[in-house]
């Protein structure tokens, strides 16, 4: 056998899988569903690492799952066809793969065109022809369109650009090009002139994509994936845009379910708790609550709770700074303030317990076991290895004697990248082998956090946990939020967090928000400081959050003049609310994002050309202005739905210029054919529910909508203690017919209006 040339042979064949080989070399072929197909090459010697993204039946293991399982999977027989050295599989929707074997080439028909293609002559690097990593070169059509990647920076579309996915602590990072940020996603969607797939390569090694940035004389136009990893495994969905989406989060399991106060103002700063005399200026805060009247539900309690001097030392409380940590804690929550305390992966090396934990062995070692010792938050310290079953139960005895015990609810697992490069750094590893640190790193934050959220379950086993994450692989989705990290106070930031924030909600994160106002810089100016807000109400993380260059913190009231214009749109976000939580639910349940570009549900490719517009849930759209001195922004309603805005209907396809001033709450538009729930008490700290559901009908014609809503905090809604209804909606030119159901335990009476701008008559059956 000579390279370049690889002559591929079934070895094993079932009803939905196939097996190949070519000396060494192992091809295999899952049809793990209808609409989508496992691919894997890897030496016939391989030990493959487990996945922890992949979770059908999202379950936990601390050794996570074999990369080729199948459990979980509702597996597919296709349509198998053979003609000479070739094999064909048909798929429903008009998917078709045909297998070259020599050399191993795939390529993937729709509808009879070619949707995409293994590169040829040879796409894999089966006897390092291209290098030493493993590679996966497939065809790049014209115009093609690529979304995803995790928290990748710069416009929507990715295509003809490169990424390297890993993560990192990027404080400061310009969201325009800096890469790579704090997520570990191997996963796109890509839309071309025949159709759209998804890929998804199950690997926490280092990788690369190159999605058209580079060009070779000798071969057509391409892109690639590269990996360290010493194996390929990797899953191809079809379908549109959402489906393929839908299909990705589906397989790593369900994305966890926040409690209701968490989609409220929370807020943070780094400046209260580096205040020598932090409780005070905590007490401060609920004092300009009750003064401003502003509703806040959580505080994002940073780092400099646990310092000594000038670092920071988790679990370590500073009782100069909070003499009586138990009485704060208690003072916020009868207020009905959570405190979300930030904690880290890893130990100074003067940390007071740091020798204890060496002693026993449970840091990331060198070779020699000692502690691995690298660059942490000012000082050297050594990370957590949590593929060690001690240290992992370490970890939740501490966040429960230091924290949970205390009154404590919720987590902020923050730095925990892992930032260890080095090839000679070992965790304990799976199974009792040890493995280089470097190639889980994202696993290593995966078990971080489930470790948080164990000990909060064991805390409080009726409770759903909340944690918040900085960064993870897809696996993090089923217990944590995240947000989109250390970003700056500058218009171009805001901009370009809001595609980050749409990139990875089109990557599986659908809880996710920013530092709103920008966490490093000056402090915003008064018109960035309203635009961040504006933008964060309809995102599912409402946080300010900053560490100002000046030493100065952001917050609501940091320009007095501007306080009215700050209650105003806070106002709008509690008036949302009982809509924002119903579309959380969805996300859990449906798996629809929170947020997304509108061209993931409408097929109308003018779209593409308004990107600063996005959805919250199906039925509201909203465009922002994100540029300094603007008042206006261009909107374009997607065909295929009318849109209401301040209860006027207007077509779809319509273009128009909507002003939008910074001093004002927002103006957004509801799809014409939903029922919208909206708190319409009057706003302040501390003010009841008042839940009306608003139609906003058809023209002419039939809907049905739904709603949820139950206690906002436990399991209870699992066995129906709660409020699900279903409206069923008819429409003609002179009347609106309402029929309601509520199947849920938890009884209720909906209060049913017509929008204003519709005269027709309102009938409740």
């Amino acid at each position: 056998m000579s390279k370049f040339n690889h002559i591929f042979k079934q070895t094993e064949a079932t009803e939905n899988c196939r097996i190949y080989s070519s000396d060494v070399n192992i091809a295999r072929i899952d049809f793990v569903s209808e609409s989508c197909v496992r691919v894997a090459i890897y030496k016939d010697s391989s030990s493959m690492l487990p996945t922890f993204s992949v979770n059908p039946e999202n379950s936990f293991s601390e050794n996570g799952r074999g990369r080729l399982e199948t459990a979980g999977f509702s597996m597919f027989s296709p349509v198998v066809s053979e003609n000479g050295n070739t094999e064909s599989f048909e798929l429903p929707n008009g998917i078709k793969i045909e297998l070259q074997k020599d050399n191993f080439l795939l390529t993937y028909y729709k509808d009879n065109a070619v949707l995409f293609a293994d590169r040829a002559p040879l796409a894999y690097n089966f006897e390092n022809e291209f290098g030493k990593e493993i590679c996966h070169y497939i065809t790049r059509l014209e115009n093609e369109k690529i979304f995803g990647l995790g928290d990748k920076g710069g416009a929507l579309n990715k295509a003809g650009r490169a990424f390297r996915i890993e993560t990192t602590d990027c404080m400061g990072y310009d969201a325009s090009e800096s890469d790579p940020l704090y997520k570990h996603v191997p996963f796109y969607i890509c839309e071309n002139a025949v159709g759209t797939y998804g890929i998804f390569y199950d690997t926490a090694d280092t990788s690369y994509f190159d999605l058209g940035k580079e060009i070779n004389n000798y071969y057509a136009p391409y892109k690639y994936f590269k990996t360290e990893d010493d194996a390929l495994v990797y899953y191809v969905f079809f379908g549109t845009k959402l489906s393929v989406l839908q299909q990705f989060t589906k397989m790593c399991g369900k994305q966890a379910f926040p409690p209701k106060w968490s989609f409220d103002y929370c807020a943070s700063t780094m400046a209260y708790t580096d205040a020598p005399k932090s409780q005070e200026k905590m007490n401060e805060f609920l004092d300009k609550l009750n003064e401003t009247n502003l509703s806040c539900r959580g505080f994002y309690l940073s780092s400099g709770y646990t310092s000594i001097g000038n670092q920071r030392f988790v679990f370590n409380w500073n009782y100069d700074k909070f003499p009586d940590p138990k009485q704060f804690i208690d003072n916020f929550s009868k207020e009905g303030i959570e405190i979300i305390p930030n904690i880290k992966p890893a130990f100074l090396d003067n940390h007071p317990m740091y020798k204890e934990i060496a002693d026993k062995g449970w840091f990331v070692k060198n070779p020699d076991g000692s502690p691995f010792v690298t660059e942490f938050w000012d000082g050297l310290g050594s990370y957590l290895d949590f593929t060690n079953k001690e240290a992992f139960d370490f970890w939740k005895e501490k966040v429960t004697e230091t924290l949970l015990d205390y009154g404590i609810i919720a987590t902020w697992n923050d730095n925990n990248e892992f930032d260890i490069k080095d090839s000679d750094a070992v965790v304990a590893g799976f199974n009792g082998s040890e493995i280089k640190a470097s190639r889980i790193r994202p696993i290593l934050t995966y078990l971080m956090v489930s470790a948080s959220y164990q000990a909060q379950m064991a805390k409080n086993p009726k409770l759903r946990p909340f944690l918040s994450t900085r960064s993870g692989n897809i696996a993090v989705r089923r217990y944590a939020q995240t947000w989109s990290g250390d970003n700056r106070t500058n218009f171009a930031d805001l901009r370009y967090c809001h595609y980050i924030g749409l990139t990875m909600s089109l990557s599986g994160f659908y809880f996710y928000g920013h530092d709103l106002g920008g966490f490093h810089g000056d402090m915003p100016s008064r018109e960035l400081l309203l635009r961040w807000i504006q933008h964060g109400v309809f995102e599912p993380r409402l946080t300010i959050h900053s560490w100002n260059t000046d030493g100065s913190a952001t917050m609501p009231w940091s320009y007095p003049d501007i306080v009215p214009s700050v209650q105003k749109i806070f106002a709008q976000r509690k008036k949302l609310l009982p809509y924002i939580y119903n579309s959380a639910y969805n996300s859990v349940e449906q798996e629809i994002p929170m947020n997304a570009p509108t061209f993931l549900y409408f097929d109308d490719d003018k779209l593409y050309e308004y990107p600063d517009m996005m959805m919250l849930g199906k039925d509201i759209l909203v465009a922002f202005v994100f540029d300094e001195g603007k008042k206006t922004a261009n909107v374009y309603l997607p065909k295929g739905s009318d849109w209401y805005l301040d209860d006027k209907l207007i077509n779809g396809g319509t273009e128009l210029e909507l002003d939008i001033p910074a001093e004002e709450a927002m103006p957004y538009f509801v799809r014409s054919g939903s029922v919208l729930p909206t708190d319409e008490a009057d706003y302040g700290f501390k003010t009841d529910e008042n839940l009306v559901f608003t139609v906003y009908p058809l023209k002419e014609g039939y809907f049905e909508s739904e709603f949820f809503s139950d206690d906002g905090g436990s399991f209870d809604y699992q066995n129906n203690k709660c409020v699900r209804l279903k409206f069923k909606v008819h429409c003609d030119e002179k009347s609106v017919s309402v029929e309601f159901e509520n199947s849920g335990e938890t009884a209720i009476e909906p209060n049913i209006v017509l929008c204003k701008g519709d005269h027709r008559t309102l009938i409740i059956k």
